[in-house]
């Protein structure tokens, strides 16, 4: 079973590390420069159909970048978190984007408290949500009933199988027992049992340390010294790496990507 993460979410709980005011003053936004954030860009243009001002659900949106940038595309965008104070800090940073959307506070997995949201969008996604529940099955089929005939479902996971894992278990061994550990078989046979057909599943992005992280509580200890040390240096390799020779090369696999996409249409 996996180990709950609800408090990581809440206020103080060491997950988000920016107020509600420094997100309207500096907003939180994807960045071309990075390789994660680059490719991802790309998952979007390539998967949801821009011929008409889709309609979009990002689940799980706390202090989402993702929310704000798709805010300022040609779309409408709802962005939807169970936890009040992330909520808030969604909405601060769609107005410091400068950003139209609506972020409503609920559960998402919830069917009884959106019925207003059933067959409304076009476009469904979530990143670093799905792995932190134990019957993800059900919850997909809950985001399909949000979805219009035809509408696809994009999810993104943390891939904790080799190098980020192992990194993972070394800083916080409780914080990786809050994940369900996927690889690319088991996000589409997830989707595909919640009546999902696949359109695409696979690695993304070529590397990025700073997916694994320690609670505040350990944050003074010699492990969680070496980890941010190890991260920085690894980070900053990623990054002289995509400045470099990354357009062209930067091998998306199961041991070094950061994240595993999924796909998905409705029927």
């Amino acid at each position: 079973m996996v180990r709950a993460s609800n408090a990581l979410w809440a206020e103080a709980g060491g997950y988000y590390l920016q107020t509600e005011e420094q997100l309207r003053a500096s907003p939180v936004l994807p960045s071309p420069q990075r390789i994660v954030d680059w490719r991802v860009m790309q998952l979007f243009q390539t998967y949801v159909n821009w011929s008409e001002a889709p309609q979009i659900l990002e689940v799980g949106c706390g202090c989402s970048a993702w929310l704000a940038y798709l805010g300022q595309q040609k779309c409408s965008v709802t962005g939807i978190d169970v936890e009040p104070y992330a909520a808030r800090l969604a909405r601060a940073n769609l107005e410091g984007a400068g950003a139209s959307g609506e972020v409503l506070c609920r559960d998402a997995f919830n069917l009884e408290q959106n019925d207003d949201l059933i067959g409304r969008f076009d476009f469904v996604y979530s990143w670093g949500v799905m792995e932190h529940f134990d019957d993800p099955s059900r919850n997909a089929a809950t985001l399909r009933r949000y979805l219009r005939p035809g509408g696809r479902i994009l999810t993104l996971v943390p891939n904790l199988q080799w190098f980020n894992g192992l990194l993972q278990r070394f800083v916080d061994i409780e914080r990786y027992e809050m994940h369900v550990i996927y690889d690319r078989d088991r996000l589409a046979r997830v989707h595909e049992d919640a009546g999902f057909r696949t359109v695409a599943v696979d690695y993304v992005g070529f590397f990025d340390a700073y997916i694994t992280a320690t609670t505040p509580s350990l944050a003074a200890g010699s492990r969680s010294r070496i980890h941010k040390r190890v991260c920085w240096i690894m980070g900053m390799s990623s990054e002289s790496w995509h400045r470099t020779v990354g357009r062209i090369f930067a091998p998306e696999t199961r041991w070094l990507s950061p994240h595993i996409f999924y796909v998905g249409e409705a029927a």
